[in-house]
């Protein structure tokens, strides 16, 4: 019998397993009614937000509704940063407690640190849960799992949070980002793992290597990607190497999950219960079932840092009704950010953490571009909040060459407030150009 942590999850999980059949127009009438209660408390404790309500122009009342809300301006990146501590809610409540902390660059480059409660972390924990049992994962497997925190190969007995509060499941092996494509599959035919869980860059990385060598990796059942945008042409490719089923999650630090693939579609479902998730056009309209436009997102249960139609920096295609006959609206494909990979001289390949790198210097960065025009040099863009000293360039060099995993020579390049994108729109935080 379940229960503290354990019962108050279970009890999610039920509601979200009915909530996801209703009709879309009841799960949209349930999101305004959650979004009323967010900002009214938004408005009452976060200086930041009752001076954007008052500067438009609009009341929470005005904005509890589809039509008025859209006439609350969007929030940028750039205003979460210069507005400091007054984005954040002088009061939370009690039930919310403890809140921690989220740090991302996201698709921009421009770092952020959001406040996020264990609200939020029950709503991520529900739907992490949900996309497991949706896919039919077998939580006895073996997970490998590959990730920019993991300095060195790492065992744990268990696939841990949220999986771990409610069922028992095999073993995971973490392995470092940084590694080459030849020694993380190494380790993935010592571990013989039947799950996967990688960035698609790392995952390109490996299935280029095992058609190049020959290699073949048996046993694995299930690859599921975070963090990036993965492209039906790597999909195919994957799912052909690994005879797998390949899943993909659209999701972000500061918000949590906010769309699971369909395991029966192929759509990605909204998680309408904790997020309002708009795709608009250039004018500021709802794009129709087929249109691409950029992605807006309001968290509905953060009421430490409101993120409320806060600008994500993707682009996504709205998707039509789905087949299964779950209400919860559908997104077609998302064009996110892109990461590039970090090329050696010996040929070898592999995804850098560089926000990883970035937070861990603790400088005044704002947005950062690392571009790498040969086997020796690395450009560094920098919108910094000030100019860095010799000292403070000396140590993010230290963290970057770590994040880089090669002695490049860095050269420093500052911008004033915004980095310069290229012809086609789309921002990348590592080029290379070899």
């Amino acid at each position: 019998v379940p229960v503290g942590v354990s019962a108050v999850l279970a009890n999610m999980m039920n509601q979200l397993d009915m909530s996801q059949w209703l009709p879309a127009k009841i799960l949209e009438k349930r999101q305004y009614e959650q979004l009323a209660k967010l900002v009214e408390h938004s408005e009452k404790y976060s200086p930041h937000f009752a001076n954007r309500l008052k500067q438009s122009g609009l009341t929470t009342t005005d904005i509890c509704t589809p039509k008025g809300f859209r006439k609350l301006p969007i929030l940028t990146r750039r205003d979460i940063q210069q507005a400091g501590d007054a984005i954040h809610c002088t009061e939370i409540p009690k039930s919310h407690l403890p809140v921690g902390l989220a740090k991302t660059s996201g698709s921009t480059g421009e770092p952020l640190v959001v406040k996020k409660t264990t609200m939020n972390h029950l709503m991520w924990q529900s739907n992490m849960l949900r996309e497991h049992l949706w896919h039919k994962r077998d939580f006895s497997g073996r997970v490998f799992n590959v990730r920019a925190q993991v300095k060195e190969p790492i065992r744990q007995p268990n696939w841990g949070d949220p999986v771990d509060i409610l069922f028992k499941s095999g073993e995971v092996l973490g392995i470092p980002s940084t590694l080459s494509p030849k020694e993380q599959i190494k380790h993935m035919l010592e571990f013989k793992p039947q799950n996967l869980i990688m960035y698609p860059n790392a995952l390109e990385a490996i299935v280029n290597e095992c058609e190049a060598s020959g290699v073949s990796v048996k046993g694995v059942e299930h690859i599921w990607c975070i963090g990036e945008t993965l492209s039906p042409v790597l999909r195919k490719r994957a799912k052909k190497l690994f005879k797998a089923s390949v899943e993909d999650d659209y999701s972000s630090n500061e918000l949590g999950i906010l769309a699971l693939q369909c395991p029966e579609s192929g759509l990605y479902h909204i998680m309408s219960e904790s997020v309002i998730l708009e795709i608009l056009d250039e004018k500021g309209n709802p794009c129709k079932e087929g249109e691409m436009g950029k992605v807006i997102v309001t968290n509905l249960h953060n009421f430490a840092t409101p993120m409320i139609r806060y600008e994500i920096g993707d682009y996504a295609e709205v998707g039509g009704k789905c087949s299964c006959g779950r209400g919860l609206p559908t997104i077609k494909t998302i064009k996110g950010g892109k990461r590039n990979l970090v090329l050696k001289p010996d040929g070898s390949r592999h995804w850098a953490p560089l926000t990883v790198a970035i937070f861990n210097s603790e400088l005044p960065i704002l947005q950062f571009q690392l571009i790498q025009h040969s086997f020796e040099d690395v450009e560094v863009r920098l919108v910094t909040q000030k100019k860095l000293t010799k000292a403070d360039e000396e140590l993010l060099t230290d963290k970057l060459l770590i994040a880089l995993a090669h002695p490049f020579k860095l050269n420093f390049v500052y911008f004033d407030y915004k980095l310069p994108l290229p012809a086609s729109g789309k921002f990348e935080d590592y080029i290379c150009k070899i």
